[in-house]
């Protein structure tokens, strides 16, 4: 009788180990929950066409039309709200306030997005990318 308990007792405890353990294994495709680490896609990017600055609200307005289909953004065009919390990053990586006509950003959205034609939201970061940045060289020039 002692034996029979014992063989059921370990079958048991096999049966247990052997479903608790496929439980912790994650995804090889999915990050952890807890890595804090989450894909992030541009909102628009493209050229500046048009800037309004509203200084009775304290915000500026930019719409930013894209160049190509495939260029990794959502959308193709928006107009896009700029606050006090806004970090614009100018092209070689330093914190600015300065935007200009005709420059090519990349921006990435905070808050709701209005799906209008063009989309409307208000921009968390504005990456500046240089126009030399931006195209493939064949040839590299040697230094």
């Amino acid at each position: 009788m002692k034996v029979k308990l014992i063989i059921v007792l370990l079958i048991s405890l096999m049966l247990l180990t052997a479903c608790l353990g496929n439980g912790n294994e994650a995804n090889e495709d999915q990050l952890p929950s807890d890595s804090g680490s989450e894909l992030v896609t541009y909102g628009v990017a493209g050229r500046i066409t048009n800037i309004t600055n509203n200084e009775s609200e304290n915000e500026i307005t930019i719409l930013v039309e894209s160049e190509s289909e495939n260029n990794g953004a959502e959308y193709d065009k928006a107009s896009v709200k700029i606050t006090d919390d806004t970090v614009i990053y100018s092209g070689d990586g330093n914190k600015t306030r300065d935007l200009e006509l005709g420059q090519y950003v990349r921006v990435f959205f905070t808050g709701n997005v209005m799906e209008s034609y063009p989309v409307q939201a208000t921009a968390k970061q504005i990456n500046i990318v240089h126009d030399e940045d931006l195209e493939f060289k064949d040839d590299p020039k040697e230094e």
